[in-house]
């Protein structure tokens, strides 16, 4: 009796710590971005409420924060007063329309239906650029690209 409730209570510890471990298994670049892509504009709508009312919310520490979560450190980062009607990325607008791996790390480029072209044809683009860092996907830096194809930082 005291070795089946021994082999009962590992054979449950073993089961949890399997789904434990692949429940934590890491995201893909994909994943990564669309989860920053939606955390970002929550950030964007969560600092813009605070221009018309002071609900608190510090902006620059909250992008700090947004930025630990989903990127690689930098001191360069630019992006933290970069709000307001109109985020720079929507979760439900902006799709990922392709993926390339190289040496380096991982490329992902989105588009998103433009709010300031003239057309409804008119799309932003962006490329998200990801490395693997200690079994997990993070963000190195995105680029907005223009029609002419220049790239400008806008982390």
């Amino acid at each position: 009796m005291k070795y089946l409730k021994l082999l009962i209570v590992l054979f449950v510890s073993m089961t949890f710590s399997t789904f434990a471990m692949s429940s934590n298994s890491k995201l893909t670049p994909q994943q990564t971005v669309i989860n920053f892509i939606s955390d970002y504009e929550q950030w964007n709508e969560e600092a813009t409420q605070n221009l018309s009312e002071d609900t608190g919310f510090q902006a620059k520490d909250e992008y700090i924060k947004l930025l630990n979560k989903y990127c690689t450190q930098s001191t360069s980062r630019i992006g933290y007063d970069v709000y307001g009607q109109y985020s720079l990325h929507i979760a439900d607008g902006e799709k990922i329309l392709s993926t390339k791996k190289n040496d380096q790390g991982v490329i992902i480029k989105t588009g998103v239906s433009s709010r300031f072209g003239d057309t409804d044809t008119d799309m932003d683009y962006f490329e998200y650029h990801l490395i693997l860092d200690k079994n997990k996907y993070l963000i190195e830096e995105v680029y907005q690209l223009s029609k002419s194809g220049k790239k400008t930082k806008t982390l």
